[in-house]
């Protein structure tokens, strides 16, 4: 491949987190260790918040969706009892998801990713835990192709030779994962003679649940260059989504990621790779039953710096992810924070 083709292709890349991205768990990211099969244990972290105040106007909107028509609240909506109208509180969204990932060199060529998760997610006001649901999550397999490598040996990372690779990858995520989890979101009091009867109130909420219940494809590109010590790593990545039995469709999402690294060879057996890079992601509005949900979509794009550790066999990595600047469509929690620590064995 001609070199100007591929210093475009980087520019090209890099270009893209201007606008607006880490969704997709399938990229495993930097490693020294090329063309050695991995099994990872990752937790990913997501925070976000939002002030709100209990007035009956403002929840005449906040947090909705429409579904036939009708404005129902995306959250399950109202303030609990114990904060009085008129009262500000906290609103915040807690994602925890821990991945078990395998990436399977088949050849120089070809690597098979797969992963699959469980997740335990929940929703707060103030300090109280209004509702939390977890459960095993969807199965991707996403098959890579490296497309060109200008070095080809097995520690070709740490050469000091120009190093460029592209690879190209597409693969499915298969509906293995919890999604009709219902959630108390009230409770309706029924007097009979001398008898007090409370029923509660089901809501499936989508959003909260750990898989989709729905088939999706994946496609994405990464570009890495390097020379001596430096390099930058970039990659893009589209999701597909269908729609699952519940007549749900998540909106398709976009993700762009550019990275530059720096590897340092302490030793023989340790290696260290601090990083600082732009994540962008984007995605239109979700789908219910033909409706658009209100509260849904948008952009957000992410400072983020981190490191790797490689000692022998074992890479540790530790990603921080700091909103900078987004868009949300409708009212939406803010992103307030991601973290995503992994352990890598290698063989």
């Amino acid at each position: 491949m001609h070199k100007k083709t591929i210093v475009l292709l980087m520019l090209a890349l890099t270009y893209n987190l201007t606008f607006a991205c880490d969704l997709c768990t399938v990229y495993l990211g930097i490693q020294p260790n090329d063309f050695k099969s991995s099994f990872s244990l990752r937790h990913r972290y997501t925070a976000l918040e939002r002030d709100y105040v209990n007035e009956p106007f403002f929840f005449a909107r906040s947090n909705q969706r429409v579904i036939k028509g009708e404005i129902i609240d995306k959250h399950g909506g109202e303030a609990t009892d114990a904060i009085a109208l008129g009262e500000s509180y906290r609103y915040a969204e807690t994602y925890n998801s821990y991945d078990v990932v395998a990436n399977i060199y088949l050849s120089n060529k070809f690597q098979l990713n797969t992963s699959i998760n469980f997740s335990d997610n929940y929703l707060k006001q103030n300090d109280s835990i209004t509702d939390n649901i977890g459960g095993i999550g969807d199965l991707k397999l996403l098959l890579k192709y490296q497309l060109y490598n200008s070095v080809k040996t097995e520690d070709s990372l740490l050469t000091n030779k120009v190093l460029h690779r592209l690879t190209l990858g597409g693969g499915i995520t298969l509906p293995t994962g919890n999604y009709n989890k219902t959630s108390v979101v009230d409770y309706v009091t029924e007097f009979s003679a001398n008898t007090i009867i409370g029923s509660p109130i089901m809501e499936l909420n989508p959003h909260l649940q750990a898989g989709t219940g729905s088939f999706s494809y994946l496609a994405s590109l990464e570009y890495l260059i390097k020379r001596n010590s430096f390099g930058i790593n970039s990659n893009v990545s589209y999701q597909l989504n269908t729609t699952n039995k519940n007549n749900f469709r998540l909106a398709n999402r976009f993700n762009a990621n550019s990275s530059l690294f720096m590897l340092a060879k302490i030793s023989e057996k340790i290696k260290v790779m601090p990083k600082l890079g732009l994540s962008y992601e984007k995605s239109k509005q979700d789908i219910d039953n033909d409706n658009i949900f209100i509260d849904s979509g948008g952009e957000v794009l992410f400072l983020n710096y981190g490191f790797n550790f490689y000692v022998n066999k074992l890479g540790i990595e530790f990603t921080y992810f700091k909103p900078v600047k987004e868009y949300l469509m409708g009212i939406q929690a803010y992103n307030k924070q991601r973290i995503i620590t992994q352990l890598t064995y290698y063989f």
